[in-house]
This record gives structure tokens, sequence and C-alpha cells, in this order.
């Protein structure tokens, strides 16, 4: 199972690594609005979210943030609407793309989710690992209480 999983952050990482590549080369072409998404980019995670939607059919509310060490990347976790328990998430993001496995037993990668984070909307592809099942997301941040906001 080991070597399985190994193969699978492999395929994660290269399609990141592809997706990287694509993005770099879109934004080299064109001056224009990825100039913006790549400027705010390392902020997308500056402070912890709270995101809300859907998988698939199911409501979710997913939190993240950066890690404590935030070189190596984010952290959340995520409940599914009328379920008990919390699913475990790490990923890494780079612009506005965010790849993410999920554990629900806290050892082994039960997910995986790839998406982009723009605006307040994150949205994706959920996956198992061996992508026997696919599921679309779509996420939208929540704002802070408008008391939070009002209290300067």
């Amino acid at each position: 199972m080991g070597c399985c999983m190994m193969a699978g952050k492999f395929v994660v990482m290269l399609a990141l690594s592809l997706g990287l590549a694509s993005g770099m080369a879109l934004a080299q072409s064109d001056v224009g609005a990825p100039a913006v998404a790549a400027t705010a980019a390392p902020n997308l995670f500056a402070k912890p979210l709270t995101l809300r939607g859907t998988l698939g059919d199911a409501k979710i509310e997913m939190h993240l943030q950066l890690k404590p060490d935030p070189t190596e990347g984010i952290q959340g976790t995520y409940v599914v609407a009328g379920q008990g328990g919390k699913i475990l998430l790490a990923g890494e993001s780079e612009n506005t793309d965010v790849i993410m496995e999920e554990s629900v037993n806290g050892k082994d990668v039960s997910g995986e989710w790839a998406g982009t984070l723009v605006g307040d909307t994150f949205r994706g592809t959920w996956s198992t690992t061996d992508d026997a099942v696919t599921k679309p997301f779509v996420l939208v941040v929540q704002q802070p209480a408008q008391t939070a906001r009002s209290g300067k």
C-alpha cells in the first residue's frame, strides 16, 4: 500500500507541476489579469479560511490555514452535513491552484482535491485515490461577522 500512496503523491505532484508550468506560460503570454492573481496568491491563506458549499450533492464546511511552517503548505479539515467526524486535509497552493489530500483515519489518503481559489470561490474536482469516483465541488469563503469588520 505504501508504494501506491507514493505513486499517488507522485501523480498529484506531477499534475501540480504541469499545471504550474502551463500557468506560468499563460502569465508570461498575457500581462493582464494573471499578473493580478499572481500578486494576490501569497495572501490566499494569510488568515484561516472557512468555506461552505457542495461536494457532489453533499453540503460541506471546510476550514483551511497555513501549516505552522508556511513553507510546508496548507492544512485543514472538513465535515459533511449530517455526518459525524472531521476529515483531515493537507496540501499546497501555488498562485490560485490548490492541491490537497484527505484522510478519514489520519493515516491513509482517502481522497484528493484539485481546484482553484479565485476571489471567494474554491472550485474543482474531488476524487478517490484510484480515480474510481470523482465529484465536482464548489465552496465559497465565508466572510467574518459584520461586527468583527466594523469594529475598527
